[in-house]
């Protein structure tokens, strides 16, 4: 079972998050919290393994609190959370040792991996041993992993993802679908499914005709070459 905390201000993503980490299982949540002083009591009340933190909360900077509890001496794992990724924010998150950062709006997907890594490489640090240079190299190859050097897709989209919807075609590979159509079936945005459509066409692997769609407004339909 891992201790998760939830540092987030907006009640909506607050639930969403612990929505998803209940999905995922075996993981106890507290929170949701807002402020520094909230988080410092809870971490010496609970063994806390991981918070989920926002950066941009009401009377603190998500940023600002990590800084807070590394000089306090807090070595607990955290994953950023916010709107902005500026190159300065992320620099300072992750000299801050945080294991992963996500850029709202995530999917499930994103976060599922996240989460995921981060146990298996927790399993690495709890066992009862030295760790040996495999051990060693899991751990990095995990964190380049996390640090966009998983692979080499547009900045934006994930691989899993897109390996979601191509499995998705490819099992319904003589079917013509519509983005409103793949958008409901693979449970993501039409604004997102849009964007893995346009990468799989310039890479030409789709078929895509323009036909005329609900009162006569013209309508891109896809199928997998």
């Amino acid at each position: 079972m891992i201790n998760v905390l939830i540092v987030e201000d907006d009640p909506m993503v607050a639930l969403i998050n612990k929505k998803y980490l209940e999905e995922i299982g075996e993981i106890k949540t507290f929170g949701p919290l807002i402020t520094k002083n909230e988080i410092f009591d809870i971490i010496e009340k609970e063994n806390i393994d991981l918070i989920i933190m926002d950066v941009f909360l009401p009377k603190e900077n998500g940023l600002d609190i990590l800084k807070a509890l590394r000089e306090n001496g807090k070595v607990i794992d955290v994953i950023m959370v916010t709107a902005a990724n500026t190159v300065d924010e992320l620099k300072k998150a992750f000299s801050l040792g945080i294991v992963d950062y996500l850029v709202k709006p995530f999917e499930f997907d994103r976060f599922k991996d996240s989460i995921i890594k981060y146990k298996k490489k927790r399993e690495v640090f709890l066992k009862d041993k030295s760790l040996n240079q495999e051990d060693l190299d899991y751990i990095l190859n995990q964190n380049n992993n996390l640090n966009g050097k998983e692979n080499n897709l547009p900045k934006g989209l994930n691989k899993r993802t897109l390996e979601k919807i191509i499995e998705f075609l490819e099992s319904n590979k003589d079917e013509i679908w519509t983005l409103r159509e793949l958008a409901e079936k693979i449970k993501i945005s039409n604004v997102t499914i849009k964007k893995y459509m346009d990468y799989l066409e310039n890479e030409n692997k789709l078929e895509v005709k323009m036909t005329c769609g609900n009162i006569g407004r013209p309508e891109l339909k896809y199928k997998l070459k």
